[in-house]
């Protein structure tokens, strides 16, 4: 039988096939609240990913974004946890800064993570017993102490309203990037040493 963390790559890159179909090309946009857009894209991703995953795990949990909730899961054991499109305003904008993001979680723990941004072909895993790895190779965080030499990932958004000037001279640099999920896989993987935001996430 294949391994849960094998399953979750492969769902991954299936789901971000899925998504590059769309990728701008024509396809609905709705909102669910505000600023809060969700894509055709999106809602077929998730489609796909609930039929790979649950169709090799039926007994695991599945909790997701753009699928309405169910107490179900509160029953599991495992729980598939996904955010389908993780950078939806990226995509619609046709910046290459989105990932799928998906979680196994054992217990009310997260034992696999994984990111898969099928514009680059970047996929982040991470397990408990093998730590994190990009593309198959081991990462890990920077160990910068001086602020002035710090990459520092922040919001598109924040950026564009001009959040970010008043510490413009405080950092090495400032790279606004989309997609809260994919900051984190690329500040786990050494790219940069910090990713900040000066607004409650939910996250």
């Amino acid at each position: 039988m294949i391994s849960d963390l094998n399953l979750v790559k492969e769902a991954a890159v299936e789901a971000g096939g899925v998504i590059l179909n769309y990728y701008k090309a024509d396809y609905d946009i709705q909102e669910k609240g505000y600023h809060n857009p969700v894509t055709t894209a999106d809602r077929k991703a998730d489609t796909r990913l609930k039929e790979i995953l649950l169709k090799a795990r039926p007994d695991y949990g599945w909790l997701s974004e753009e699928t309405v909730d169910s107490a179900e899961r509160l029953e599991k054991r495992r729980v598939w946890v996904v955010d389908p499109l993780d950078g939806t305003k990226e995509f619609i904008e046709g910046v290459p800064h989105f990932v799928v993001s998906i979680a196994l979680v054992e217990n009310g723990q997260p034992i696999i993570g994984v990111l898969y941004n099928p514009v680059t072909g970047e996929i982040f895993t991470a397990t408990q017993e093998k730590g994190a790895c990009l593309n198959g190779e081991p990462i890990h965080c920077t160990a910068k102490e001086n602020v002035r030499e710090m990459i520092i990932l922040n919001s598109r958004s924040e950026t564009r309203q001009g959040l970010w000037e008043l510490y413009a001279g405080t950092f090495g640099e400032l790279r606004a990037i989309g997609s809260v999920a994919y900051k984190l896989g690329l500040t786990a993987a050494g790219q940069a040493d910090i990713f900040a935001t000066l607004r409650p996430k939910n996250e």
